[in-house]
């Protein structure tokens, strides 16, 4: 990367936003971006969290690196701007790797939950090597934009992202705040997977994973879903998110017909 992680200057950000909205056209509010690593869009994600982990919880940058640093290969990014205001607001960070490698199995291994890794895999049914599982590393949603959906935009993007590499679980820490959110968003397909402690900052905070499978729960799938078209008016996403929204906002049920012949038929009904 051309620049530090989450120490962004001013200057560059605003020409990394300004070059993100050129090239992504649309007018709607805002603008929602899928980035790898070694996007522009990640540095930007990046420094949306500094900012926001800074004056929530006192985190500073060279913390952040110190907690992050190694796992920037390993991360995907989803960033919100905000057109009118060309600002970065938002930011979701996940990290794929084997589940043994997640960053919430590492911490949990140390205090103040001591739990070894192979006891929270089995917990959560992960083998070490399973890939079918990403850690939500940050969610954040700049100060000025709080209680304007962000942060269900921001997990909807994700989600989207997440199944379409066939994720079918997050697991996280997450700040008890955020947890209500997400509980919400889901409707109860969050579990516990230890108890509340103060972490990084957080004076409480709980280790989850949550269930993200389209084929096993319909209920769910149409939750995100329904989150997926009260956005669709306010919201323009980039080519790489387009298509997936497109084909995850397209999901449902499989049904099995019995023709006169001994064929069994499937279909996919779209939403």
């Amino acid at each position: 990367m051309p620049a530090e992680p989450f120490a962004l200057e001013a200057r560059e950000s605003q020409r990394l936003v300004d070059d993100l909205l050129r090239r992504s056209g649309g007018d709607a509010p805002f603008s929602v971006h899928l980035a790898g690593p070694d996007d522009d869009a990640a540095l930007l994600s990046l420094q949306v969290a500094a900012d926001v982990f800074l004056e929530s919880f006192g985190n500073t940058a060279s913390l952040l690196r110190d907690e992050y640093a190694p796992l920037l290969p390993s991360m995907t990014h989803v960033l919100v701007l905000d057109r009118a205001r060309r600002a970065a607001v938002g930011s979701l960070i996940l990290q794929a790797a084997p589940a043994g490698e997640l960053k919430t199995f590492a911490d949990l291994a140390q205090p103040p939950w001591s739990l070894p890794a192979d006891g929270a895999l089995a917990a959560v049914d992960l083998s070490y090597g399973a890939r079918t599982a990403a850690d939500l590393l940050l969610l954040a949603v700049s100060s000025t934009h709080r209680n304007r959906g962000l942060a269900a935009l921001l997990m909807y993007a994700g989600w989207v992202a997440s199944v379409q590499q066939g994720i079918d679980r997050w697991t996280a820490i997450l700040d008890d705040s955020l947890l209500r959110g997400l509980h919400g968003l889901t409707g109860g397909a969050v579990r516990p997977i230890a108890a509340s402690h103060p972490y990084l900052g957080s004076p409480a905070s709980t280790p989850i994973t949550v269930r993200m499978s389209p084929a096993l729960d319909l209920p769910l799938l149409r939750r995100i879903q329904r989150v997926g078209a009260i956005a669709a008016s306010r919201v323009t996403f980039c080519p790489r998110l387009a298509s997936a929204v497109e084909t995850f906002q397209a999901l449902g049920p499989v049904t099995r017909r019995r023709p006169s012949t001994s064929r069994v038929r499937e279909a996919v009904l779209s939403h």
